[in-house]
């Protein structure tokens, strides 16, 4: 499984999201830049282009996501803008959302993708943003909710439910919150994990939820209950975790779980890659045992994304490198990975 190196940003990646259709993926950085890739049919990627903010460079941007339709993008950059793109490039708004923007997301319903949720951290200074999950309607641009005082602390990341009926969002202090909309309310709070929850990533209907943590666990929950289902446990930190989209098959289905992460990244200069552990790791999500890893960064994985198809899988890393690994025939064919 020979993978296609991008070597297309010069600081740590934050996210890789791929659009719906499963034909471009985005990925965004700590550098500032926002590079869209094409992956052909016949397994090549390409970069064919980036999204730029007009006037001043871009500071970190630690979050981007794309309508179902691929008609617009959002950005989240640390110095508190929101900026959305037409999917071919142009700047279509900015909005002044304050604090360190570290999560953004359209929206789950098809055709009708008008909102974004977001979190941010505090920022200082005279008029002192607080922590806050937010939702922002698109077009025309208008606050409609703002989760600030309830908050213990700052959230990570957030994202929306099922049926855009609640908000999920992670937290350093181990608790994933879920909150309901429109109104706001606190619906459940649950202890996931020991140390920093780091990523959450959900099946394609969102009634299977995976968290990941610093405590070395991924844990499964069903949305419904909100119940944890399975305990994954590894010999590293970890920084993201994704559900294979081919659990669903009906004719061959892939009970995968992907894990990544790594030795913590200020401690990577004292050590070697083989015993930093940054390795993707391959898990059966039913068995909760560990299938195969695919070595490959010099440093920890940041984030992970399966193709739609469930064929391959594309990792950042903080390396600034973006690595396509596409499955071979073994993968499909061989008893071992069913």
């Amino acid at each position: 499984m020979k993978p296609y190196l991008l070597h297309i940003h010069e600081r740590p990646l934050t996210l890789v999201k791929f659009n719906y259709d499963g034909d471009f993926f985005l990925t965004c950085a700590k550098d500032g830049d926002v590079c869209l890739i094409r992956k052909d049919t016949n397994g090549t990627v390409e970069r064919v282009g980036t999204y730029s903010p007009l006037g001043d460079k871009a500071g970190a941007v630690f979050a981007v996501d794309v309508t179902m339709d691929c008609a617009y993008v959002v950005t989240a950059i640390a110095d508190g803008r929101l900026i959305f793109y037409k999917f071919t490039g142009e700047q279509h708004s900015v909005l002044n959302h304050g604090g360190v923007l570290k999560y953004v997301e359209w929206n789950q319903k098809p055709g009708e993708q008008n909102m974004v949720c977001t979190c941010n951290d505090k920022f200082g200074g005279k008029e002192q943003t607080p922590h806050r999950i937010m939702v922002w309607q698109f077009e025309p641009t208008k606050r409609l909710l703002s989760i600030d005082s309830a908050l213990p602390m700052k959230a990570t990341k957030v994202k929306w439910g099922a049926f855009d009926e609640t908000l999920v969002s992670i937290f350093e202090e181990g608790t994933v919150i879920i909150w309901d909309y429109p109104s706001g309310d606190k619906i459940k709070d649950i202890q996931a994990h020991h140390s920093p929850v780091t990523s959450m990533n959900f099946s394609e209907d969102r009634m299977l939820m995976v968290t990941c943590s610093k405590d070395m666990t991924a844990k499964l929950w069903a949305m419904d209950d909100y119940e944890c289902v399975k305990t994954y446990k590894t010999d590293r930190p970890l920084n993201d975790a994704v559900i294979c989209p081919r659990y669903t098959d009906k004719n061959e289905p892939k009970y995968h779980i992907l894990l990544g992460g790594g030795q913590d990244a200020k401690d990577v200069t004292t050590t070697g890659a083989s015993s930093g552990k940054f390795e993707a790791l391959l898990w059966h999500m039913v068995f909760e045992e560990e299938i195969g890893s695919v070595k490959g960064h010099f440093g920890p994985m940041n984030t992970l994304a399966w193709f739609r198809d469930g064929s391959g899988f594309v990792t950042g890393g903080e390396d600034g490198y973006v690595r396509v690994h596409h499955f071979d025939n073994d993968y499909f064919t061989s008893r071992k990975f069913e």
